[in-house]
């Protein structure tokens, strides 16, 4: 501890001097009444180091303290909370957590202990032997997400080790060896479940389309697994609504048996449709709950036509065409702007490439885009002429001084309200690799809605990265940068699956080839959720000039199949409605909601489906050899459950796992200090005492 003063610490004797001379005046010149020598000195020396403290804060003394501060190891269990842990027939759940709770209680005392529970998203929790977190019943498996987690919510600590205790089963994300190859930690590896193969008899998954048309034969594709029943025969049958309308009897001829089943199925009518897919059981199996599964598929009336017009071959093209193919509602064409000589009214958008550029300025297809009113998306790149962009009414003006771009990444709007999008796909869509936007100001129309905005390196911007408007029955949007290939590259190589990509294209296209919609009372949802997403809609209502306005209620009310009907309000946000209901139990519902507005009466009704999910049951045979590699590529050890309680002596023997310690200087100005007010308050009072014992004031 250090006294430090702006002043010279000189001035302290002219404090003394003052306080010195004040308490002589008081007591020497005083003699009115006779205190004594002795006693009389001492009230003079208290009442001097009074006034000297006094006199002394004039001085703005402050007070250096060195903190010291030890930072503990972070020890990070993380604990495989789905059903497959439960659902393996030779597990004993509560041997499990009772051991693992013995080894955090073991090293709580030297460690931080923290517990990440790992399922449908992963949940962080000092630990406390008092709480039972774990229960086993979550629907899926993302081991990689655990260390993207960890490395943000525990940035800048002193991350000690991760103990995974799993049985090594992953049904989301990416191979999670690739992270654990890059940890500056050990990763120790607990291997729970059962090793060997099992008699069971499962579908392993099911290939199809999302969306179909109406009087279409969509192909599904039904791929059956089986193990250790060479011999038995299952019969295979597909059913919706209650009809069968596919079955076929499947001879298992070998202990790993595996087969392709294909065949087609009418889309008959529109709606969306439940098919359900199962396997008679046979004897000896030992997991029958995946038996069954079910898929669905939304049949629609017709198609819409899309093409896409570029500028000169491009990556972003084929990126884009994937996407939509995929998606039966769509045909889509595909044309170097010169080639293209097609009518636009056939058309429901147009997705402009890099246009208009320097060599196609495409001045008369867009005047016959205006005239009939066509959806158009523009998709900016280094091609794209500028000048000419925002000579076209897009709602976004892009001024520039040089010709120059930015590597952006994109930044989720959470007040966007035009279409629902997944928390999953947010997530994923904040780590998608920059695009190249031009660099410039820009300025946008009052009546543009950003989607994504741009965020430049660290730096959140207000600039759109994609957006859209409508001017006049004219929907547009813009992607102000290309590079779009980049993004469904990411996503399939870091998880596994195109859906975040698919999602940002598909819901853009959905969003402006859908015919406009000048009703009053507008509810959006989406017709399938999983049963693991919060259910979610949103409503806007319009005023008579069509403004949007949210002074009335909206309530919703919904009902299950079994007929019970449930009410719920939507919240105001901003000038729209939103509505959450949470995690629904699997099933169809079917809701209204209603409003009031001018006083006219406005009803929207509707249906959605909570699918099941079956990933956790499909398999249930441990992998072990994962979690031995995932320990050595770490520096750590793989262990039995039987082995558990050694990792606390692994730890503790690791030279590498230690405590932090920092020293921080802390500074504090004197007239804060209580305990300085309280000694002056101490000498004040002995003071007193001693002037009233001795007759005095």
């Amino acid at each position: 501890m250090a006294l430090l003063s702006e002043y010279s610490l000189w001035f302290v004797l002219l404090c003394i001097l003052v306080g010195t001379a004040y308490s002589a005046i008081l007591y020497v010149k005083n003699r009115n009444i006779d205190f004594g020598k002795r006693p009389k000195i001492a009230m003079m020396i208290l009442r001097g180091v009074v006034i000297a403290m006094i006199t002394f804060l004039l001085l703005s003394p402050m007070i250096k303290i060195t903190v010291k501060q030890v930072d503990k190891p972070v020890l990070i269990f993380a604990v495989d909370n789905s059903e497959s842990i439960a659902l393996q027939e030779n597990n004993n759940a509560n041997n499990y957590k009772q051991s693992l709770k013995g080894l955090q209680k073991s090293l709580q005392q030297d460690y931080e202990v923290v517990t990440c529970l790992v399922g449908d998203q992963n949940h962080f929790s000092i630990f406390n032997e008092n709480e039972e977190l774990i229960d086993f019943n979550n629907k899926s498996t993302n081991l990689s997400a655990v260390f993207d987690d960890m490395s943000s919510v525990y940035r800048n600590r002193n991350i000690g080790a991760m103990i995974l205790l799993t049985d090594g089963i992953y049904n989301k994300g990416s191979n999670p060896l690739y992270k654990a190859e890059r940890v500056e930690y050990p990763v120790y590896t607990v291997g729970w479940g059962d090793t060997e193969l099992q008699k069971d008899l499962f579908v392993s998954s099911v290939n199809h389309n999302k969306q179909t048309y109406k009087g279409n034969y969509f192909p599904v594709e039904v791929k059956v697994s089986a193990n250790k029943l060479a011999g038995k025969t299952t019969l295979l049958t597909v059913s919706a609504r209650g009809e069968e309308i596919y079955s076929k009897e499947i001879k298992i001829s070998n202990n790993q048996y595996f087969e392709t089943i294909k065949f087609n199925i009418e889309a008959k009518e529109k709606g969306m449709y439940k098919y359900d897919v199962t396997l008679s059981s046979v004897d000896e199996e030992t997991n029958e709950k995946n038996n069954h599964t079910a898929f669905f598929v939304e049949v629609i009336d017709s198609r819409e036509k899309i093409a896409i017009l570029y500028h000169g071959a491009h990556p972003d093209v084929s990126a884009i065409r994937q996407t939509l193919d995929a998606i039966d509602k769509y045909e889509v064409d595909v044309f170097p702007v010169q080639d293209f000589k097609e009518p636009v009214k056939n058309y429901s958008l147009l997705i402009l490439h890099q246009l208009p550029s320097a060599n196609h300025p495409i001045t008369a297809l867009m005047e016959e885009i205006l005239s009939n009113k066509i959806s158009t998306l523009f998709i900016i790149g280094t091609k794209t002429d500028i000048r000419r962009f925002n000579a076209l009414n897009t709602g976004l003006q892009i001024q520039q001084t040089r010709d120059l771009f930015n590597n952006v990444t994109p930044t989720y709007n959470d007040n966007f309200t035009s279409f629902t999008f997944t928390e999953s796909s947010k997530q994923v869509v904040k780590k998608f690799p920059p695009l190249r936007t031009p660099f410039g100001e820009y300025k946008m129309a009052v009546s543009s809605n950003i989607f994504v905005y741009q965020q430049i390196n660290s730096v959140a911007t207000q600039y759109p990265l994609i957006m859209f408007n409508d001017m006049n029955g004219v929907k547009t949007g813009v992607i102000t940068g290309d590079g779009l290939w980049q993004w469904r590259i990411y996503n399939h190589l870091y998880f596994n699956d195109h859906n975040a990509y698919d999602e940002v294209i598909s819901k853009t296209v959905q969003l402006l080839s859908v015919k406009s919609d000048r009703s009053h009372f507008r509810v959006l949802g989406v017709p399938l959720y999983e049963e693991t997403a919060n259910v979610e809609f949103t409503a806007e209502l319009y005023n008579d000039s069509y403004e949007l306005v949210n002074e009335s209620d909206v309530v919703m009310a919904y009902r299950n199949e079994a007929g019970n009907e449930y009410e719920a309000r939507f919240s105001k946000q901003y000038n729209g409605y939103a509505l959450n209901l949470g995690r629904l139990p699997v099933g169809t519902y079917t809701w209204t909601a209603k409003t009031t507005n001018g006083g006219k009466s406005y009803t929207q009704s509707g249906s959605f489906t909570v699918s099941e999910m079956v990933l956790e049951s499909l398999n249930l045979v441990a992998d072990h050899d994962l979690l031995k590699s995932m320990a050595q590529a770490s520096g750590g050890n793989f262990y039995t459950p039987a082995q558990t309680q050694e990792i606390a002596q692994a730890i503790r023997g690791n030279e590498n796992i230690k405590s932090i310690i920092q020293y921080s200087k802390k500074y504090g100005l004197m007239l804060n200090s209580w305990w300085y007010l309280i000694v002056i308050c101490l000498l004040l009072g002995v003071e007193w005492f001693m002037r009233k014992w001795g007759g005095g004031y």
